[in-house]
């Protein structure tokens, strides 16, 4: 793709983020940051990981740069250069990490995540949010702040969206809806593994993600079965007495 990335955000913003300028600029942002990715962050991160980060991270940004743009401009380079560190930021992290419990590494969580395009995904998310009655603006805000950290494990998504305000029933519906686990896939996943989007949102899961996200279940705690059901009757209780 040789159409300009300052080209494509523009063609973008100006668009409302609608689905036909938003695809290319994802387009461009799989064949010109994703694919381009260091083999040593691919293999120490894993392939399926680093790429999803990657597309985020690269979309989240184009975003800011819509409403900001930096001295130097905006080029694929300048893109590139901004993914690759704060990929790097996220390598460094685990390592350090792995080398201060290296006895107590939890295993990664069993999710392979595809690679397709991210941006329009991202958005229906943004949109089905829109429905429960949370502002657009502040979806996006906290979507960008789940993802702007060193690690994308749920907890640590929880940690950064509690950190901008939101409540713990939110964090934690968001970092299901984001990131998903051994127990289910996330929303954002299964979209981008070609889900309809009425098939993906019409998950009681993914409901009452939504539902929560929007800040509208005061008693969610992102676990499914006899444990999260007795969760629930506890909480019912107590209220009650």
């Amino acid at each position: 793709m040789n159409v300009e990335l300052e080209v494509l955000i523009s063609d973008a913003a100006r668009s409302g983020w609608a689905e036909g300028p938003s695809s290319r600029l994802a387009e461009g942002i799989e064949e010109r940051i994703v694919s381009l990715l260091p083999s040593r962050i691919r293999i120490a991160l894993g392939d399926d990981e680093a790429a999803q980060l990657a597309r985020l991270i690269a979309w989240e940004r184009c975003h800011e740069l819509a409403v900001v743009v930096p001295p130097g401009g905006v080029t694929w380079g300048y893109l590139a250069n901004f993914v690759r560190w704060r990929l790097t930021d996220v390598l460094r992290a685990e390592v350090h990490r792995r080398r201060q419990h290296p006895l107590t590494t939890p295993l990664p969580e069993p999710e392979a995540l595809p690679r397709p395009l991210l941006g329009g995904h991202l958005d229906q998310i943004v949109e089905e949010l829109a429905r429960q009655g949370m502002a657009p603006a502040v979806a996006r805000l906290l979507i960008a702040a789940a993802a702007d950290g060193t690690s994308y494990q749920r907890a640590a998504i929880v940690v950064r969206l509690r950190r901008v305000g939101a409540s713990k029933e939110q964090a934690e519906a968001f970092s299901w809806l984001l990131r998903g686990g051994a127990a289910g896939r996330s929303a954002l996943a299964r979209l981008a593994s070609g889900q309809p989007p009425g098939q993906v949102f019409a998950d009681p899961d993914v409901r009452r993600w939504i539902w929560a996200a929007s800040g509208r279940d005061l008693r969610f705690f992102g676990l499914r079965g006899a444990l999260g059901r007795r969760r629930l009757v506890g909480v019912g209780f107590l209220r009650a007495a």
